[in-house]
């Protein structure tokens, strides 16, 4: 379920996305946005310049598809409900295209449990973050590895990324464009490769091919660690060794303002309304319905798994 600040986006939000950005988080696949599904979102002539731009990177095949839903009449209450679905499976890079200040905000408060950050070896080894966003972890892989080379498929988070690595006089680490299917880096080019808070079971952000993509580049015998995963299970299956540690079970804002206007845009008005009940800044993950950030899954590369700890 996408989070109460989706309804503030529409479909024009997507033509701030450049052509690779719209390629990365549109193109058809296993568990994303279907081409007919798409088509029928863009009907109408006011999307006649971002419906060319989609179908002129999709594959035939589906290109096919989402001209023939495009152009098929449908009632407005279906076209709603497809733009609504649209909105809510692209909210996440909706948000970091459109407002990464307020992503920024967000992430902020979210601190990794430091368990999990000493769990990884990433001392004078080269270290891709793959999802990088604006460098919450790149910042700090690169005080421990000998090279840190941060991805990401967002210009508008990149430059952010850039701009802390130039005002901190960091000289390890390398920005490159990159999108979990198609990451920039050679096959076993990495010691350790760190998707935190990014790699997912599903498309786009993750999936079969991601997480083939993310084990390729990574050298036989090097780690492959996913922080704060959607669905532990999912990763368990395919190899991972699951940790989780106890503590760090609050999420932290600047002031009780900032704290209540968060929970609102991307939890619930619940939550909202326990931070102004209690005039709290700190907000336990329980009032906010997800757990904490304190786990994380493990897989050596090319070894077979130990048991979850």
């Amino acid at each position: 379920m996408a989070p109460p600040l989706a309804q503030h986006y529409v479909l024009q939000h997507l033509a701030a996305f450049d052509d690779e950005g719209l390629r990365t988080f549109l193109a058809p696949g296993d568990g994303a946005i279907g081409p007919g599904r798409l088509g029928t979102a863009l009907q109408g002539d006011e999307y006649e310049v971002l419906a060319r731009r989609v179908a002129s990177f999709l594959p035939s095949h589906a290109r096919n598809v989402f001209m023939c839903a495009r152009g098929w009449p449908e009632p407005p209450e279906v076209v709603a409900a497809r733009r609504r679905q649209v909105i809510d499976g692209m909210f996440w890079a909706l948000l970091y295209w459109n407002d990464p200040d307020a992503y920024e905000e967000l992430v902020a408060g979210e601190e990794i449990h430091p368990g999990v950050l000493s769990a990884l070896d990433l001392d004078g080894r080269v270290v891709a973050d793959i999802g990088a966003g604006a460098g919450r972890f790149t910042l700090f892989a690169a005080r421990h590895a000998k090279r840190v080379i941060a991805v990401d498929a967002v210009p508008p988070l990149l430059e952010r990324l850039q701009r802390k690595v130039t005002d901190q006089d960091v000289g390890n680490v390398e920005i490159r464009r990159g999108s979990f299917m198609h990451l920039p880096l050679d096959d076993a080019s990495v010691d350790v490769a760190v998707a935190c808070s990014s790699l997912t079971s599903h498309p786009p952000w993750g999936g079969e091919c991601a997480l083939e993509e993310a084990e390729r580049i990574v050298r036989p015998g090097g780690d492959l660690v996913v922080i704060w995963p959607d669905s532990p299970e999912w990763f368990c299956e395919r190899g991972f060794t699951y940790m989780a540690l106890p503590g760090n079970a609050e999420m932290h804002f600047g002031d009780v303002a900032s704290a209540a206007r968060i929970c609102a845009d991307f939890y619930s008005d619940e939550a909202a309304q326990w931070v102004r009940d209690n005039d709290a800044r700190v907000v336990p993950f329980a009032v906010l319905g997800v757990p904490p950030p304190s786990d994380a899954c493990f897989k050596r590369v090319g070894v077979a798994p130990t048991p979850s700890r």
